[in-house]
């Protein structure tokens, strides 16, 4: 088992990947919306751009449509559905985001606090320890127990074992 600072690194890091995770998913499956109310701004024609290599692809799938046969050809989900589907899917990444958030929260609130002294911590440590000590001595102290009751349910099993053996010879 890691330490609590550890613990702590591990789950920043995977709510790095979260985020990350999340922002691609939005990036590739989401409509470009216009960033301002002008639709003609700089930053809007930006987002409207086609990618390089883009049109190549659409102008030539197109032809291939027009020319080809429609045998093989799945129907692509409906609009509603695929909006569906990427709320759910968004929805999903959003509740992942918040439980990663509250296991952080929680190991935050696990740490000493700024007022806690390192002697407070020490102390702390030591009651552990003193704690830990007497338990480990009643543990001992059942194992001595444990061994004496066996120790002896066994002699009482030999004894009567050797009963039965002489009131047997004693029949014969």
């Amino acid at each position: 088992m890691t330490d609590r600072l550890t613990q702590l690194q591990i789950c920043l890091d995977q709510l790095v990947e979260q985020f990350n995770a999340t922002v691609n998913y939005v990036n590739n499956h989401s409509d470009s919306a216009l960033l301002d109310d002008d639709p003609m701004s700089v930053t809007n024609l930006a987002v409207s751009a086609p990618l390089p290599g883009q049109a190549q692809q659409n102008s030539g799938s197109a032809s291939a449509m027009v020319g080809g046969s429609h045998n093989g050809v799945t129907k692509a989900p409906s609009r509603a559905e695929t909006a569906a589907n990427f709320d759910n899917t968004i929805s999903e990444l959003s509740t992942d985001i918040i439980l990663k958030s509250r296991q952080i929260s929680m190991l935050i609130d696990s740490l000493p606090g700024i007022g806690v002294t390192s002697e407070s911590q020490l102390d702390i440590i030591d009651s552990l320890s003193r704690e830990l000590e007497e338990v480990e001595k009643e543990r001992v102290e059942k194992i001595k127990k444990k061994d004496e009751l066996t120790k002896w349910c066994e002699d009482l099993i030999k004894d009567m074992a050797a009963g039965i053996a002489e009131t047997r010879q004693q029949n014969v």
